[in-house]
């Protein structure tokens, strides 16, 4: 029996992060052979809710980094003992996917922005399960930007501060020993999709 996977996908806002969850959920589920999850962080529980109220309200994007920090690890420790547990220790036949929006290394692209050291987000991190790939969206900001269009922007939506996020996720094999695969996401949508499948069918095999 193959074991159960855990991928999560990644990159700045408007790297296209998630219609590709949704072009991938999609392609798995039409298979009809796997049990599946797709997922988010921050989740849509009470301190997932919190840190959406910040995004949303806070201008500055430098400010309340510990607070944010907090309240995603606690947001986090309820997501993974919760969901991500649960449904990753199915010892059923079927081979059981987790497609997760977001996860610890937004922690550490966006809080290490902030101001806050790598070696203390890794640190309250590392309880937490690895997965078995993280596909970092990479993107410019200014496409990120057109991208994101007219919608209000959020804390972290401005050019220079994407741009900081961007060197830490183009730099997050130097941070964490995981399985990172980085791909161009200023292509085409369908480009950026058939790369990402690529390398998740290697992951599943026959």
């Amino acid at each position: 029996m193959k074991k159960n996977l855990f991928i999560v996908i990644e990159g700045i806002d408007g790297s296209g992060k998630s219609e590709i969850v949704k072009m991938l959920h999609n392609h798995l589920f039409s298979k009809k052979k796997f049990r599946l999850l797709t997922t988010r962080e921050p989740t849509s529980g009470a301190y997932g809710k919190k840190i959406r109220k910040i995004l949303r309200e806070e201008e500055k994007p430098e400010t309340g980094k510990e607070v944010l920090l907090e309240l995603f690890v606690k947001d986090r420790e309820e997501h993974v003992s919760n969901t991500i547990i649960p449904f990753l220790s199915s010892k059923s036949e079927e081979l059981h996917i987790v497609i997760c929006d977001r996860y610890y290394y937004s922690n550490i692209a966006f809080q290490n922005a902030q101001g806050v050291p790598v070696e203390e987000i890794m640190s309250i991190n590392k309880k937490f399960p690895k997965p078995d790939a993280a596909f970092i969206l990479d993107v410019p900001p200014d496409i990120a930007i057109k991208r994101i269009g007219k919608r209000q922007r959020e804390k972290f939506e401005n050019s220079e501060f994407m741009e900081r996020i961007r060197r830490n996720f183009l730099n997050m094999g130097k941070f964490v020993k995981d399985n990172i695969i980085t791909i161009d996401a200023s292509k085409e949508m369908k480009t950026v999709f058939e790369n990402v499948v690529e390398e998740v069918e290697k992951m599943i095999g026959d």
